[in-house]
């Protein structure tokens, strides 16, 4: 940042001043003085001509006179403020006046000092060292802004980065697999989010799906939402995590409270340090005949909407992952028939406040998605998000035009996942 001085250093910066005033002479007189005590100075007749000048040049003081023709001082001051000249500039108001009501007026102007009329040479110097000083204090701060903007703006990137990132781990939307379709709804309640989601094809016959969520936010909860994902993803590839062999060599899914259990125990061991857990379900479907098993780790219950429109609650409970090594889990098993639908979702659903801090609730979600089961999913999750809008909003944000958003972000992440049976798979 450009040091403030009015030394002649090659190093420094010279502070530059604008005389405003009508008076040639009085003009002159005092731009002789200031360039002898090592000021770099402008001159201007009246306020519009100062303006034109100081969109023209860097001028650090103004030391105008108050009575003025075409603008006075007071205007010039007004105008100032009002525009933005990429620095503070610091105004001195000349005049007779001594009023109270005048000093107030030139203050509600913008002016920063005043100089009494015939100016004194000791008093001027004074003011302007105070100018100096203030404008010295003003470069600093704006150069520590400017250092944490800079730094704000590299995290906003990496946010989004990190964001884009996250996105390109979760699944394709509407994606039919084997007689079943799948689709998700995400709503960080941040750049980034603890919760995971995702459903792939596990063998010809079998179809996997897990919904997980961090403990906390941000980016530590969506650094670790992401191992977990790793995980998965790689144990369906390189490991016997989700898919084992017998000694014929035949493979089979490994019951999801072996793979649940499997991943509590990795997860303690590298838990020691920093103290963190996170909720799961895991669970894989027989696309052949619609059987599937899954196994609820502290996660919210998931449940099953009928074609005709019966509720069927699946799990056992469970405790979260990562908080005791020796923790045992359950297997819950079900059966998706055509027209059903399994619905994963995450606490921030039925968390989520009203006004009077009253939580959203599994039975609200629950009636809202057997109200809309007909609707094809992506128009559900419209309703859910619309729903939770109207269900956090005040009373002054709930007068907004139907369907219109809050401003402001979800207190938690926010996840929802739909798997549907759509048909008969024939092998």
């Amino acid at each position: 940042m450009e040091q403030l001085t009015h030394s002649h250093s090659s190093k420094a910066m010279e502070v530059t001043v604008l005389i405003v005033d009508d008076s040639k002479s009085y003009r002159h007189l005092m731009a002789t003085m200031l360039t002898k005590w090592g000021f770099s100075v402008f001159e201007a007749e009246d306020g519009k001509c100062a303006l034109r000048l100081l969109e023209q040049q860097s001028v650090h003081i103004v030391i105008s006179d108050w009575e003025m023709p075409v603008m006075d001082g007071v205007e010039l001051c007004q105008a100032i403020r009002r525009n933005d000249f990429g620095h503070y500039i610091y105004v001195i108001l000349v005049t007779a006046r001594q009023s109270l009501d005048d000093l107030l007026t030139g203050m509600e102007a913008g002016a920063d000092d005043f100089l009494s009329k015939p100016v004194n040479q000791n008093q001027l110097r004074a003011r302007l060292h105070a100018a100096e000083r203030v404008l010295l204090l003003e470069s600093t701060l704006a150069a520590r802004n400017e250092k944490i903007s800079s730094a704000y703006r590299q995290i906003e990137s990496d946010l989004q980065a990190a964001a884009k990132l996250q996105h390109s781990v979760l699944p394709a939307h509407n994606l039919s697999l084997a007689g079943f379709e799948a689709d998700w709804m995400f709503l960080p309640s941040a750049y980034v989010s603890g919760d995971v989601l995702n459903y792939f094809s596990l063998d010809e016959r079998h179809i996997a799906f897990f919904s997980v969520d961090v403990a906390g936010h941000g980016v530590s909860a969506a650094m670790l939402s992401l191992a977990v994902a790793r995980e998965f993803m790689t144990g369906r590839i390189s490991s016997q995590l989700l898919v084992s062999q017998n000694a014929d060599g035949e493979s089979a899914p490994v019951a999801p409270h072996q793979v649940v259990a499997e991943l509590n125990q990795r997860f303690c061991l590298d838990n020691d340090e920093v103290f963190s857990y996170y909720t799961l379900i895991y669970g894989v479907i027989d696309s052949t005949n619609g059987q599937g098993t899954l196994c609820q780790a502290g996660h919210p219950t998931p449940f099953i909407i009928r074609a005709g429109g019966e509720l069927q609650a699946v799990g056992q409970g469970g405790m979260p992952v990562g908080l005791f090594p020796e923790a045992e889990y359950q297997d819950s098993h079900f059966t998706l028939e055509s027209g059903d639908r399994l619905y994963l979702y995450s606490d921030g659903i039925i968390e989520c406040e009203d006004g009077q801090q009253q939580l959203y609730g599994e039975e609200r979600l629950q009636q809202l998605l057997c109200q809309y089961r007909e609707l094809p999913k992506h128009q559900v999750f419209e309703r859910v998000e619309n729903a939770l809008n109207t269900w956090r909003s005040s009373e002054v944000e709930n007068r907004q035009p139907q369907g219109a958003k809050p401003l402001r972000p979800f207190a938690d992440d926010i996840s929802l996942m739909a798997i549907e049976r759509v048909g008969i798979s024939i092998n």
